[in-house]
């Protein structure tokens, strides 16, 4: 009987980052990637998002290994959360690993994780299989793809790749032979391809590149100021690449990116001559004319620190922006952020300087676009075919690139799944989609909240929009048992959604509704103070809603005593 193959995700379809996909051979899970997103302003005081691992933990026996394809959030982040409640062995390279362990310090997580590490061309065998990688070209260094061989074929996820046979530095090779040779030993039976930008036209490269976009800028008498995320590291490479080239030098904008570059050579991933660095003694030294200042940040708080220093709120005073600097804006928000960068852009734009704003049609991120994914398609010629990794409309043009290819795939063998769908391959001819209802696969996100880590109920978010739009209304007093009386109080506290002088009858008629319920309630043998406080706060808002045409969050406390 052949291999009877599950595929389903954790995270990561139509949705950005949180990627986590679930192989099962048999009896044997594989999980490829394990990633984190940064929630959008829907979800408000939540710091990031991973996928639900329930089901990994419920099933941890039967992990044979996390394969994490490189060292970003989106895709390795969630890791550190979950690893020591379902650990298996990590195979990655020594950069991804690295990268694991400093980032679990930073986010203060104590997890012992078992690495293996290889490099981004190996094979090895897990589990009695054989698993070959296959390097790509990404904008973190050393990606790659992995091909799990079965006896129906190969299970080939790509990650995050394009096709660039014209990059030197090694950690962005493309390995078109090691994927040959992958090819060539046994067949495609299922290709899992990101769906990123599978709506854009062409090839990525060389829109990737921002060389020829800011080169004019490196060569001209003046002070530079330059952003870009710290995960990307093929572009912040680009910037020293340009920095040497026109003998310039760079200086680290703040404790930050001292971290992560210091991190980054740590691990080999970025090299920085000495000699082109300049430290925090000598800044005021170094003629401004010669600097590029590099400043790195993650999500909006490189948008933010970009806001604190057009408006000269930054931490080191002696870093001042004026008309006589350039201004690059390398770090190219996402949807999620471009209100909070057209915000900060528009104050760096304030201060005079000679600003240039790169956005996402000019320079593209380093996903597959349709011809880098026609590439795939075209070389692997798989059976069957799994758009990942993206917005539903972009897996579905992905699916569309697929059906449009003439090499045998049909509307019977390109799937589109949600989070928590199953493939499932085993005796019968054709696959079997199997939804989620009912399933034992849980999906509801899993938040990250400060230190905490819970899936965070539905109500807790709303509460947290209500205290955002329509403010907080905080009512308690402290009733005594023996006298059956209110004895302290009732006090009535109410912030961010009237004005004060609209707020006294408000304040009057709440008070009151709040002593008719308790007052209610000590008349009872046995009061019932948790059916008191419901109370108050649904006759409290509905009186709110009528009156003020506001929905603020109401608290209601009743201390007891003797």
């Amino acid at each position: 009987m052949p291999d009877k193959i599950r595929v389903f995700a954790l995270g990561g379809l139509d949705e950005e980052g949180r990627d986590c996909y679930v192989v099962e051979i048999n009896d044997d899970i594989f999980v490829l990637d394990a990633g984190m997103s940064l929630p959008d302003k829907t979800i408000p005081g939540i710091d990031s998002l991973l996928p639900n691992y329930t089901y990994l933990i419920n099933n941890k026996n039967r992990i044979k290994a996390y394969i994490i394809t490189h060292g970003h959030d989106e895709v390795m982040g969630a890791l550190k959360y979950f690893y020591s409640k379902a650990p298996a062995p990590i195979y990655c390279t020594e950069s991804t690993a690295r990268f694991l362990t400093i980032q679990a310090r930073l986010y203060s997580v104590k997890v012992d994780f078992k690495f293996v590490v290889v490099n981004p061309t190996d094979q090895r065998i897990i589990a009695g299989r054989k698993v070959n990688f296959f390097q790509t070209c990404h904008n973190m260094s050393y990606s790659f793809g992995v091909a799990i061989n079965t006896d129906r074929g190969n299970i080939v996820y790509t990650s995050d790749f394009i096709v660039d046979y014209t990059v030197k530095d090694k950690a962005y090779l493309f390995d078109l032979k090691g994927l040959a040779k992958i090819e060539e030993e046994n067949e495609t039976f299922l290709l899992m391809c990101e769906s990123k930008c599978a709506n854009l036209d062409g090839y990525c490269a060389p829109h990737h590149r921002i060389i020829s976009k800011v080169e004019k800028y490196f060569s001209m008498d003046k002070r530079i100021f330059i952003s870009c995320f710290w995960e990307n590291v093929f572009r912040i490479s680009e910037i020293i690449e340009l920095a040497k080239l026109h003998h310039k030098k760079i200086f680290l904008y703040d404790d930050y990116t001292e971290k992560v570059l210091a991190h980054m050579q740590e691990a080999h991933i970025i090299t920085i001559d000495k000699d082109i660095l300049v430290s925090n003694e000598d800044f005021l030294r170094v003629r401004k004319s010669d600097l590029v200042i590099l400043i790195l940040g993650v999500g909006d708080d490189i948008f933010n620190e970009m806001s604190n220093l057009s408006m000269r709120r930054n931490s080191d005073k002696r870093i001042t922006l004026d008309k006589d600097d350039v201004f690059i804006v390398a770090s190219i928000p996402t949807e999620t952020y471009e209100v909070i960068a057209t915000r900060s852009i528009d104050s760096l734009y304030r201060t005079g300087a000679d600003v240039l704003w790169l956005n996402r049609k000019e320079v593209t991120p380093m996903h597959g676009r349709k011809d880098d994914i026609k590439f795939f398609l075209s070389f692997l010629r798989p059976k069957y075919y799994l758009p990942v990794r993206g917005s539903y409309t972009n897996m579905i043009e992905n699916a569309k690139l697929a059906l449009d290819m003439g090499i045998g795939l049909n509307h019977l063998s390109v799937f589109i799944l949600d989070n928590g769908m199953q493939v499932l391959f085993d005796e019968k001819p054709r696959p079997t989609i199997i939804p989620n209802e009912g399933s034992d696969i849980d999906i509801a996100p899993i938040l990250v909240d400060g230190t905490g880590v819970s899936t965070v109920g539905a109500e807790v978010i709303e509460d947290r929009k209500k205290l955002g739009v329509d403010g907080v209304v905080i009512i308690a007093s402290t009733v005594s048992m023996s006298k059956r009386q209110i004895i302290a109080g009732p006090d009535c506290q109410m912030r961010g959604f009237v004005y004060v002088k609209e707020a006294e009858p408000l304040l009057k008629s709440v008070t009151q509704i709040y002593n008719e319920e308790v007052n209610l309630a000590l008349m009872e043998d046995v009061p019932n103070f948790d059916l008191a406080e419901l109370n108050i706060k649904d006759k409290a808002k509905r009186f709110i809603k009528r009156e003020n045409g506001r929905e603020p969050l109401v608290i209601v406390s009743i201390i007891e005593v003797e």
